[in-house]
């Protein structure tokens, strides 16, 4: 059975993680460089202060890869998007919105907030390879509303169509991008380029 490989130096984040009742096994490693002989869905990676960005990017090589910041920064959190991370999850927040973030991540949901997603497109850095994407300029219209958090009413009037109009162009960016979700569709349009 897949199961989730954590790197925890001092395990307190792991212990927090194996009371979410994830469903899956959980297996523990104190450093990035042990390298298991286990069926890893996902690996995650806990940071008590700056995250070891090698070890970021050398697990992300490996497996879908998530970061669990027990100090979060916005900036660290932009910055493990080019280190190839699948997210930055924040250990503080709500256990409910834990386990859903780590769970999403399982389903190959990215698991990075609206708030960092926004940066990234407002800063352009994902527009370098955004027409390489299977986009129409309409949707690369529609996905920038969505990073900046418009719902289909306030995307219909900033673009000056129907409310139904907008609600067809999310539902065509979903499938086209083939993900489940406005965030998942936002992480995938800011994972597409290198930083």
């Amino acid at each position: 059975m897949s199961g989730i490989l954590v790197v925890d130096a001092t395990g307190s984040v792991f212990s927090l993680l194996r009371s979410l009742d994830l469903g899956v096994p959980l297996w523990r490693v104190t450093n990035g460089s042990e390298k298991p002989d286990l069926d890893v869905a996902i690996a995650v990676v806990v940071t008590y202060d700056s995250p070891d960005w090698l070890t970021v990017s050398r697990l992300s090589d490996r497996f879908t890869t998530v970061i669990l910041a027990t100090r979060p920064s916005h900036d660290d959190a932009c910055h493990a998007v080019s280190c190839g991370a699948f997210g930055y999850i924040e250990s503080q927040l709500p256990l409910g919105a834990l386990r859903r973030s780590i769970l999403g991540a399982l389903n190959g949901e990215h698991a990075y907030s609206r708030r960092v997603l926004a940066s990234l497109i407002r800063n352009g850095r994902w527009l370098r390879s955004a027409d390489a994407l299977p986009l129409t300029p309409r949707q690369r219209q529609v996905i920038a509303l969505i990073a900046q958090g418009a719902a289909d009413k306030e995307i219909a009037e900033s673009l000056g169509i129907t409310t139904a109009t907008a609600q067809k162009h999310v539902t065509n960016l979903l499938r086209r991008l083939k993900v489940p979700n406005r965030a998942a569709a936002v992480a995938v349009m800011a994972a597409s380029s290198p930083l």
